[in-house]
């Protein structure tokens, strides 16, 4: 079995599903919400089923070079919205019924921390495979 379809558990993702996910939340949620947090007046944010929305989502673009690719320009339009922001912008408050208030800036604590956890589980699901060869 290659690595990027191997699942540590049942309930796991693999590094496929994982780097889907990583594109998916760059573009359709995190990105969305630090738009709507600068452009609206404390917006009330909803909250997302992530596994859900895997299982509905076009996967035509879901081998690993694509989707790291897909998710490079993804990341960089994030980054250039982060560039232009002011100190009043990065303020900015928005409600979510998961992490009550926050600002713009602990929103983008947030989206890296995120990140940081799925790299993590990337990394345990390749040692996991590593130690099936073994």
């Amino acid at each position: 079995m290659m690595r990027r379809y191997y699942r540590q558990d049942a309930d796991e993702w693999t590094i496929r599903e994982i780097l889907a996910h990583l594109v998916d939340d760059e573009m359709f949620i995190m990105r969305t919400r630090l738009e709507r947090i600068i452009k609206e007046d404390v917006p009330s944010l909803t909250s997302h089923d992530e596994k859900h929305w895997y299982s509905q989502r076009n996967k035509g673009r879901d081998q690993v070079g694509e989707l790291l690719h897909d998710f490079a320009i993804q990341r960089t339009a994030s980054l250039n919205i982060l560039t232009f922001l002011h100190d009043s912008e990065w303020a900015r408050r928005a409600y979510h019924p998961e992490y009550d208030h926050f600002t713009a800036e602990e929103w983008v604590g947030h989206w890296a921390e995120h990140d940081t956890v799925h790299i993590a589980q990337i990394e345990r699901n390749i040692a996991s495979w590593q130690a099936t060869l073994a």
